[in-house]
Formats: structure tokens, C-alpha cells, sequence
């Protein structure tokens, strides 16, 4: 195999792997976060963050500042009225997918 077909196939396994982990992440965020997060002010968590960060930080996929070790720590620790998510409630990979899919 040459080394173009080689390089090609390394980049599509990589692209693969990525789409996976969004669609891991954006499963994790439905399943466990937009209750409180999906956008609209009827979401408490959307309307919490909208009123205390402002109109362009409530809806946490619109963001663009989010990085993974502090979705982490939220969602282990929990803030405020959030509570933290147990590892037995979202497992270390979901918890990884869930981090990258937001800070990407």
C-alpha cells in the first residue's frame, strides 16, 4: 500500500472517530443536560446562566468558550442549583464525549 492510501485512510479513521465522539456528546447532552440546558428561557438552567452571564451565554451548544476540563468539573462537582453527575450516572467516556462536544 503506498503511502498516499495510507495517509488517506489515517484521515478518514480520524474523521470517523471524531463525528462518533460529537454524536456520543450531543446523545450525552440529550439524554442528561437539555432538560435544564436546551435553548429557551423555560429551561432553568438556560434562564439561570442568560440572567447571570448574559443573552449570549445561556444555551451552552451557541457557546464558543466552553473548554473540556471545565465541563468536567461542572458536571462532577456541580454549580449552584446544578447538582453533579455521579460516574455511575455519566461514565468517564460519555463524560469525555459530553466535554468535547461542547467545547467544540
Amino acid at each position: 500500500m503506498n503511502l498516499s492510501v495510507k495517509l488517506a485512510l489515517f484521515l478518514f479513521a480520524g474523521s470517523v472517530t471524531l463525528t462518533t465522539r460529537a454524536q456520543d456528546g450531543q446523545a450525552v447532552f440529550e439524554r442528561h443536560c437539555s432538560a435544564c440546558h436546551g435553548p429557551g428561557m423555560n429551561n432553568a438552567g438556560t434562564h439561570q446562566l442568560t440572567k447571570t452571564r448574559g443573552e449570549n451565554m445561556g444555551v451552552l451548544e451557541d457557546r464558543n468558550n466552553l473548554v473540556d476540563v471545565y465541563v468536567k468539573t461542572i458536571v462532577r462537582q456541580g454549580l449552584n442549583a446544578m447538582p453533579g453527575f455521579k460516574p455511575t450516572q455519566i461514565t468517564g467516556n460519555e463524560l469525555d464525549a459530553l466535554a468535547a462536544y461542547l467545547a467544540d
